[in-house]
C-alpha cells in the first residue's frame, strides 16, 4: 500500500498570481488563497472565523492559464499535494515552507467584471463633413 498525499481546498486569491519562467522555459505561477473556517465557540456561544493563507504553486500550461484568468478575490478549487521544502536565505538562515503543488486548479464562481473604458469614450461614427444643403420641395 502506498502513502497518500492529497489536498483539496477552496478559497479566494489573496493577491494576483505571479508568473515566472525557469531557465529551461517552463512556466511556474505562485499565489496564495485564503481559506476560511467558521465555528461556534461553545464558551461564548458566538460564531468565530479563522482564515488560513495557503501558498499554491502550479506548473506548465496550467500556470499560464492561472496567470491569465485569475486575479485577487477570485474563488478557486485546488486539487494537489502538500510539499514542504527548505531553503537558505541570503543571511545564511535555514527556512522551511509548506505549500500545495496544484495538480488541477478549478476556476469557481462568476468571471470578474471587465474594466470599463475610463480613459476616453468610444469614437463617434458620425462623419466630420458638413451636411448637404436641403432641397426645397
Amino acid at each position: 500500500m502506498s502513502d497518500l498525499n492529497r489536498v483539496l481546498l477552496t478559497g479566494r486569491l489573496a493577491a494576483d498570481p505571479e508568473l515566472r519562467y525557469t531557465q529551461s522555459g517552463r512556466a511556474v505561477v505562485n499565489f496564495r488563497i485564503a481559506v476560511n473556517r467558521r465555528w461556534l465557540n461553545p464558551e461564548s456561544s458566538t460564531w468565530e472565523e479563522e482564515t488560513t493563507f495557503v501558498p499554491i504553486v502550479a506548473w506548465g500550461k496550467q500556470a499560464e492559464n492561472c496567470a491569465a484568468y485569475l486575479q485577487k478575490g477570485r474563488l478557486v478549487g485546488i486539487d494537489g499535494r502538500l510539499r514542504i521544502r527548505s531553503f537558505e536565505t541570503q543571511n545564511g538562515e535555514r527556512r522551511r515552507i509548506a505549500e500545495v503543488v496544484a495538480q488541477s486548479v478549478h476556476f469557481l464562481g462568476p468571471k470578474p467584471q471587465e474594466a470599463e473604458f475610463e480613459s476616453e469614450p468610444p469614437p463617434d461614427d458620425t462623419p466630420d463633413t458638413p451636411p448637404e444643403e436641403e432641397v426645397p420641395f
